[in-house]
């Protein structure tokens, strides 16, 4: 349990008027009232993302050159254009 000085109190509302003065909205968010959610948690990026971001694209790219310059992007296109959502999965 986090306890509240009246220290962060004070800074709490000062910032609060700073961003109501600059017609800011102050409404606070689910996230605030849930006990387990930091704000240094909330926005790390799972294992999923980082694969995606950091070995997929590349890998794409790559592809998509080696295609090129072969020649054969069309008919990549081609196969891609007509393959069904979700391919296997019925």
């Amino acid at each position: 349990m986090i306890l509240v000085t009246q220290q962060d109190e004070t800074v709490r509302q000062e910032a609060r008027q700073y961003l109501e003065d600059r017609t800011v909205g102050t409404t606070e968010g689910v996230f605030w009232i849930m006990e387990y959610i930091s704000t240094r948690t909330i926005i790390v990026p799972n294992i999923d993302d980082t694969i995606h971001l950091g070995m997929l694209k590349p890998s794409m790219d790559w592809v998509m050159t080696s295609l090129k310059q072969r020649s054969r992007i069309d008919k990549f296109n081609q196969f891609w254009a007509i393959m069904l959502a979700y391919f296997g999965f019925m």
